[in-house]
Parts: structure tokens; C-alpha cells; sequence
């Protein structure tokens, strides 16, 4: 099994026990609404939620760096001074 297909496998073992723990989660409100309170819904929830989120979590990209934030508008300036210093240039030899 190749590194990708596993934390691929991984993620969707996350997602289904994400699925769980909402579910479950539904149910202790429903419980909760009715007559009996049942408390075993709201802990297998917690515990589905937590699961799910630790799968997910280990299996996510490394987050991105934040250079890349304001590159389009740095590309705009830079484009902009080179503009302007092609305009004095021309200006110069005249």
C-alpha cells in the first residue's frame, strides 16, 4: 500500500467516524428531548467526534507558508515600478 493510499484510507476512516459521532450526537439530543435521557450517546459521540478529528488531523497537509499571502498585489507594485523607471528612462534620453 503506497504512502498516499494510506492516508487517504486513514482520512475516510476519520470522516466515518466523524459521521458516527454526529449521528450519535443526534441521538442524545433526540433522548434527551424525549422521556429518558441516555447519556451512552453523548460520550460514543464525543468519542466519534474525537476519533474522527485525530484521523483527519494526522492525515491533513502541512499547512501553507504565509509568503504566498500578498503575492499578486507585490507583482501588481513591482510592475508598476518598472513602468514608472521605463518612463524616466525614456524621459532621460530625450
Amino acid at each position: 500500500m503506497e504512502e498516499s493510499d494510506r492516508k487517504e484510507f486513514i482520512s475516510r476512516i476519520g470522516t466515518f467516524f466523524l459521521l458516527i459521532g454526529a449521528g450519535m450526537m443526534v441521538l442524545f439530543i433526540g433522548s434527551d428531548m424525549g422521556a429518558s435521557t441516555n447519556f451512552a450517546f453523548f460520550f460514543l459521540s464525543v468519542l466519534g467526534l474525537g476519533l474522527g478529528w485525530y484521523f483527519k488531523r494526522i492525515t491533513a497537509p502541512p499547512p501553507k507558508t504565509g509568503g504566498n499571502r500578498f503575492e499578486g498585489l507585490r507583482k501588481l507594485q513591482q510592475k508598476q515600478h518598472e513602468a514608472k523607471a521605463k518612463k524616466e528612462a525614456a524621459k532621460k534620453k530625450k
